[in-house]
């Protein structure tokens, strides 16, 4: 079928073809509700967890419990969240929005008949299809992330630069 993004929702074209992808393979139309993200909109968004009541455990949703202990010890301070991200990006992923490498798609809210919203059927059909493509799915509370792979550029670039930096520190 086809996708809708909410107000200020930022892609780039390679997402954009990957949530096309997804798209095609369902009988249902889809909203994307975030895309990608600077560290600040990072913050914004786990604080946002962090604020419900109860709060969300950041390490229930993050792969790197010290990442998202970190952040939570930062709370509520914006300034010191981001510090918190910019430091964990420096050497690895911590979230693949930041990263143009992640999207969510709405599963609830919106409010009363708001498009997008999926039965637990459609959130199961979403993730079949994002895993026969290859992405990596992850339901949580509000929202489905979908995390997709990285252009073969990409990973070429990165395996190059690894190679020089390798290089660099044995001649070092």
């Amino acid at each position: 079928m086809s996708w809708s993004k909410k107000t200020g929702v930022v892609l780039d074209s390679y997402l954009e073809y990957q949530i096309t992808e997804l798209a095609n393979q369902l009988s249902f139309d889809i909203v994307i509700t975030d895309g990608i993200r600077t560290p600040r909109m990072q913050v914004d968004r786990m604080y946002a967890k962090l604020n419900k009541t109860p709060p969300e455990d950041l390490r229930d949703v993050y792969k790197n419990d010290n990442f998202a202990d970190e952040v939570m010890d930062a709370y509520p301070d914006i300034n010191a969240g981001i510090a918190v991200v910019e430091k964990y990006m420096a050497f690895s992923t911590p979230s693949k929005h930041l990263t143009g490498l992640g999207f969510d798609v709405r599963t609830t809210g919106g409010g009363q008949g708001a498009p997008g919203r999926l039965s637990s059927s459609q959130i199961n059909l979403v993730i079949a299809a994002a895993e026969q493509l290859g992405f990596f799915p992850f339901l949580e509370s509000d929202h489905l992330h979908i995390g997709v792979p990285s252009e073969k550029k990409n990973q070429l670039a990165l395996v190059f630069i690894l190679g020089a930096l390798i290089w660099i520190f044995k001649k070092s």
